[in-house]
């Protein structure tokens, strides 16, 4: 997949998502439970395209050392 196909399925993905979540939102689903659910489906697929253990959990640090400065305002963990 080159990145140009990479780039247009992400943001196909990231619209669908969006969409997910401003109906999450307006359903009042708590959001430990919706984020289970989408945490889920990512580990899945990840699983599907025969990603190992080391490399989603690695993903998933990544991603938490990414959003989680933006959520709660901390640069680091105490």
């Amino acid at each position: 997949m080159s990145d140009e196909e990479f780039a247009a399925d992400f943001d196909r993905a990231d619209a669908i998502l969006a969409e997910a979540l401003q109906q999450f939102q307006s359903e009042n689903v708590n959001p430990y439970v919706y984020g289970m659910a989408l945490l889920e489906i990512g580990v899945a697929a990840m699983i599907k395209v025969e990603e190992d253990e080391a490399s989603i959990l690695d993903t998933v640090r990544q991603l938490d050392a990414k959003i989680r400065p933006g959520m709660t305002g901390a640069d680091s963990v105490q």
